[in-house]
């Protein structure tokens, strides 16, 4: 009877032998490589959403290439997937920049009562897009590095790959500088921020990147400003000829072809001044901008039609300023909460610096 029983339990060892090796993957899936940048690759043993299947892949595990540099071997220190392009660098150097902008109320640089945040779109063009700061770009070729970046930056899946994996590591980088920065008193004596005006910053901060997020993404949605651009844009190059062509007038010409030649600068430049209103009542009507100059929104939107002259299609913009609304409305959330505890770089080490 024994023997029996141990014959049939032997049978049934085999058996359920031979059923874990046919269904062992159920248990221990393969690790699965996605590209989610050119050349940079997460690996993932987990089941990938349909829903969200990128997120699902930036929080699973390890880079293939093994060459991100914020691995410390602290296991509570955030890792965060890179792009060849955009580097960690441009993040931290913006969010630097972007903290530098805020001026706290009752200092030195603002001695009003309200914290002020002055933040320049040309100047943050001119930052990123002359001096290419952060970015994996030759910057003594500013026409072939302008081209790369937005070559490679204006794609569907890279776009939501950067905001996907750097959202995280910007609001980090906001609350180092945050940290770090500090302030001359009107006594002169330096001040750190406070909790008050770290909320303050970012909320400022916040409202001004869904301003520009939402106009970026109304003017490359509207049909009926890029015309409009390109009249305003020949108007001014008309003005420029007329003054080139007062400065040529030879020295012993006739005082009638001088004021013929003034005559037409007054012209050209108001023919220039009502296609720069006739743009701008059309870039106020489509976005709606809120606290925007007029200044920053005619630069706009030549950048937006630059963009489509480039490379024909602005569907790709649109999704940026939309990606940038969505990255304002997570800075908004952090205004909201209290200060965490970030990690910051020192060298080869890491500090946890906050409350």
């Amino acid at each position: 009877m024994m023997k029996r029983i141990l014959a049939i339990a032997f049978i049934l060892a085999l058996a359920g032998g031979y059923w874990f090796m046919q269904n062992r993957d159920s248990f221990s899936p393969k690790p699965v490589a996605t590209e989610v940048a050119p050349q940079r690759w997460q690996v993932s043993t987990a089941q990938q959403s349909a829903s969200d299947p990128l997120q699902t892949t930036l929080n699973a595990t390890a880079d293939v290439n093994g060459t991100d540099d914020n691995a410390t071997g602290n296991a509570t220190t955030p890792v965060y997937p890179a792009d060849e392009i955009v580097r960690h660098d441009f993040v931290e150097d913006a969010s630097a920049y972007l903290v530098s902008r805020y001026l706290p109320a009752k200092t030195k640089d603002n001695p009003g009562a309200q914290g002020r945040f002055d933040l320049n779109v040309k100047s943050l063009n001119i930052r990123y897009g002359v001096d290419f700061n952060g970015l994996g770009v030759d910057p003594t070729d500013t026409l072939g590095a302008r081209k790369i970046v937005f070559t490679h930056v204006l794609k569907a899946p890279i776009l939501d790959f950067l905001h996907a994996a750097y959202t995280p590591l910007f609001l980090d980088s906001l609350e180092r500088a945050l940290q770090s920065v500090t302030h001359t008193l009107p006594s002169g004596q330096m001040a750190a921020i406070s909790e008050e005006q770290r909320k303050e910053m970012l909320t400022l901060l916040a409202a001004r990147l869904k301003a520009i997020g939402k106009t970026v993404t109304a003017l490359a949605k509207s049909d009926a400003i890029r015309p409009l651009v390109t009249k305003y844009l020949d108007d001014m190059e008309s003005v420029s000829q007329a003054h080139l062509a007062f400065w040529n007038i030879p020295e012993d010409a006739a005082l009638s072809a001088r004021n013929e030649a003034s005559a037409r600068i007054k012209t050209t430049i108001q023919t220039r001044e009502i296609s720069r209103q006739r743009l701008l009542q059309a870039i106020v009507s489509a976005a709606n901008p809120q606290d925007m100059d007029a200044t920053e929104l005619i630069y706009l939107a030549q950048w937006v039609y630059r963009r489509d002259q480039e490379d024909p299609g602005l569907a790709n913009v649109a999704r940026a300023g939309e990606l940038l609304v969505r990255a304002a409305e997570a800075v908004a959330e952090r205004a909201s909460e209290p200060q965490p505890e970030v990690e910051q770089v020192l060298g080869n080490q890491t500090l946890s610096v906050g409350q």
